[in-house]
């Protein structure tokens, strides 16, 4: 009797459960909203995951959030960053997957912290074990120039092979930066894409001259490289325009002059009115 009873007592508790769960709920906006972006970068992508608190007249560094302290860096859980390929974090190195982000903010220094356990939603008692850190490293805070309510962190500062990641709220401002090994990646897609010239695009002789011109790398290579391009694609007025910054770069300004004027003339004689304008700018700017 009294096993029909407890079950009895134990299915209307689950239907009141479940009643209370079917009943509509209050919709209101979430206090601190979760953001996530996705950053192209070099050859790959970085994915940040985090919360953002607002101040709300509050002092934020140095009270809600106490000098000295770790902070989970956001609210509600911990911020993470996702690699898909090996990278450098403040010129440590990092293998690729997703850690969490902390800091122990200072008044004339921040500790920044790449952690391991992805789990811990509150640093609360002695959830936190240093033991899962995969390191530590500072970075010196500095003034956003203008007040910043939200708590926003952005990537900056993109470079061919680097981007910055920069942490900002109430007044003060501080970042760190990713950088990745794109010079080796792009030099292994070259040596296989124009082993065969016979066979190779020339677009891919373009990109291989441009990515050496843009990142002053052996200027001379690069010359080799757009000549065999415009050797597959004649009278191409953007590999023009190419050879000719290359060989500006180079300090051959005469040379940089004949092959500018050769380039807005294949412009003009293809109608390409954008790369006629182009051509002619840079002619312009060198003359």
């Amino acid at each position: 009797m009294r096993s029909i009873s407890v079950l009895v007592i134990s299915m209307l508790l689950a239907g009141i459960a479940a009643a209370q769960n079917n009943q509509p709920r209050l919709n209101v906006p979430t206090l601190s909203p979760i953001t996530e972006i996705t950053q192209e970068a070099a050859l790959t992508e970085v994915k940040l995951v985090y919360s953002r608190p607002s101040a709300k007249g509050r002092t934020i560094f140095g009270g809600l959030v106490p000098f000295g302290e770790i902070w989970r860096t956001g609210a509600n859980a911990s911020t993470k960053l996702t690699f898909k390929e090996d990278v450098k974090v403040a010129g440590n190195p990092l293998p690729a997957g997703t850690y969490a982000l902390y800091t122990i903010p200072g008044e004339h220094e921040w500790t920044m912290i790449i952690h391991k356990n992805l789990g811990l939603r509150s640093l609360a008692g002695d959830v936190y074990k240093q033991a899962d850190d995969v390191f530590r490293f500072t970075a010196k805070p500095a003034s956003t120039g203008k007040f910043v309510e939200t708590f926003t962190i952005q990537f900056a500062n993109l470079k061919s092979d680097a981007v910055d990641v920069v942490l900002s709220w109430e007044n003060t401002m501080v970042g760190f930066t990713i950088e990745f090994d794109v010079a080796s990646q792009v030099d292994k897609q070259i040596a296989e894409l124009l082993k065969d010239e016979a066979a190779a695009n020339p677009f891919s002789y373009f990109l291989a001259a441009e990515y050496y011109f843009h990142n002053d790398l052996d200027q001379e290579q690069a010359v080799e490289w757009i000549t065999k391009g415009l050797e597959k694609s004649p009278k191409n007025p953007r590999f023009g325009l190419l050879h000719a910054k290359i060989l500006h770069k180079q300090g051959k300004t005469a040379e940089a002059l004949k092959v500018i004027a050769e380039a807005n003339a294949w412009a003009r004689e293809s109608n390409n009115a954008n790369y006629t304008e182009q051509t002619q700018l840079f002619w312009d700017s060198i003359k």
